[in-house]
């Protein structure tokens, strides 16, 4: 039982939605402010020439690092905060429960790489959509910031460059962003509706917005949807942190096996998949969270690993 001062300062649910986007607007802010001062302070600059400098290929290292930190920062401080106010121990409402079996932990890793695929098809499905020539411009600015930062941030020359990369554009975006988006936003909006789905759903809609990727939004959403389904079955942060690092070291290791040639590095950040491979992830998605669900339910019986 929680015996603690803190359990006095419980909050409803409305309540902690309320603190989660004040919180995430000052952690915001304020993890920029602190990474672009710590960007300055490193290269000796000023603050209005940060924007170009951080883009050069010399400064991949310190990218990655300012990015890293302002993932913490941002998405770190308002799921601590939702936790905190929330009745119950505070590891435990973010999500910190241990896996259960090497059965949960094989099934998403097969449905980390049936959602590569997925994710691949819906790219394809996105650039069939009809849209107007003002709005493609509008995404293609959109896209080409993010291939010009992402690339610029993932300047790769060793293996120890890239155990860097993995480290601060894979693992730690993994789990603070998990905790933000399943750990305090899910779990929030659960708690208020009492509906997982919708929760799960209005989860996965803001996971994809805030990425800003016209191009990438239903690969994004998809991504989102599969990561709340795991979280809503499994109870624990660990296993969407497993199946997000994965998404996004692979992405990154395919980065660093065509380093030295950049039409390989483009192909690479530009290719998609047929749209029926969608069908056959989806299918194998389904199935597999069907068998997720399924054994998670007895998995209280297992000794946690």
């Amino acid at each position: 039982m929680e015996t603690t001062p803190r359990s006095l300062l419980n909050m409803t649910p409305p309540m902690r939605l309320a603190l989660f986007l004040g919180a995430t607007g000052i952690s915001m802010i304020l993890g920029a402010l602190i990474s672009f001062s710590l960007v300055a302070a490193l290269l000796s600059i000023g603050m209005n020439d940060i924007q170009k400098v951080i883009l050069a290929p010399e400064n991949a290292s310190i990218a990655q690092l300012v990015n890293a930190l302002a993932s913490i920062i941002a998405f770190g401080l308002p799921s601590i905060a939702v936790a905190y106010f929330t009745k119950g121990n505070l590891s435990q409402n973010m999500g910190f429960a241990p896996v259960k079996s090497f059965q949960q932990l094989g099934i998403v890793i097969a449905l980390a790489l049936a959602g590569l695929v997925l994710s691949g098809a819906l790219g394809s499905l996105t650039e069939k959509i009809p849209i107007g020539a003002s709005f493609k411009n509008w995404a293609d600015g959109l896209e080409a910031q993010y291939k010009k930062a992402l690339v610029s941030m993932t300047q790769m020359h060793s293996v120890i460059d890239l155990l860097y990369a993995l480290l601060a554009v894979a693992i730690v975006p993994a789990i603070v962003e998990e905790l933000y988006f399943r750990g305090a936003l899910q779990k929030t909006l659960n708690d208020w509706t009492g509906k997982p789905f919708i929760s799960i759903l209005v989860t996965a809609l803001f996971f994809s917005a805030i990425h800003f990727s016209y191009f990438g939004f239903l690969s994004r959403m998809a991504l989102g949807l599969l990561l709340g389904f795991i979280y809503q079955y499994t109870k624990t942060i660990w296993l969407p942190v497993l199946l997000h690092f994965i998404n996004n070291g692979i992405a990154i290791v395919v980065l660093y096996s065509v380093r030295s040639n950049p039409a390989k590095i483009e192909k690479a950040m530009d290719e998609n998949l047929p749209i029926y491979w969608g069908f056959i992830a989806f299918v194998t998605i389904y199935v597999l969270l069907i068998k997720l669900k399924q054994i998670s339910k007895d998995a209280g019986l297992e000794k946690s690993i």
